[in-house]
């Protein structure tokens, strides 16, 4: 035999006895006729190879959730509360002026003060479920008419109009706090 059959010859040893060594653990063929021998399956290793990445940071736990999560939204059920409303000019600098609504709602009418800078100016309006109008008056008798639509008694999204035919409408937006910390 030269070097080569030698080192076949070799292998072919160590993978039997690789086998055979995994048949081991396996039970003989059963004593009752008729009944199949088990296969020889290899035995799962008892350490399992680790998932992931290698190395320090992969052998790391996973971060448990913080207390400092966001919390759930509120759900409101009526148009009834605080609105922080932001207006968005589309001429001028083009900031985004904010004011808030108090509103109260009785049935489809609405009724509350709109809180604009230093002005406190009384609103009245209607509001069907989903489209809502506020009328407010300011002290020159000036009309101002918020007019829109809310989506589920936390957002609005609406214009808000001046009696000035030529006016085009300023967009705003209208979120629905808690009430906190504001004097009406």
């Amino acid at each position: 035999m030269n070097l080569r059959q030698l080192a076949l010859a070799a292998l072919a040893a160590l993978a039997l006895s690789g086998t055979a060594v995994a048949a081991s653990g396996q039970s003989g063929p059963s004593d009752q006729a008729g009944t199949p021998a088990p296969s020889a399956v290899p035995a799962p290793s008892a350490s399992p190879a680790p998932a992931g990445r290698r190395g320090r940071r992969g052998s790391s736990p996973e971060p448990a959730p913080s207390a400092s999560e966001s919390p759930e939204p509120l759900q409101f059920s009526t148009m009834d509360g605080i609105w922080e409303v932001q207006l968005q000019p589309l001429t001028g600098s083009g900031r985004t002026v904010y004011s808030h609504l108090v509103v109260t709602q009785k049935g489809d009418a609405l009724n509350g003060t709109w809180l604009r800078g230093n002005e406190k100016l009384s609103f009245t309006g209607t509001f069907d479920g989903r489209l809502f109008k506020l009328t407010a008056k300011d002290a020159k008798d000036n009309a101002w008419t918020f007019a829109g639509y809310a989506e589920n008694f936390s957002d609005m999204v609406g214009l808000l109009l001046t009696a000035d035919p030529k006016d085009k409408g300023t967009p705003f937006t209208a979120s629905h706090r808690k009430r906190a910390g504001l004097s009406v």
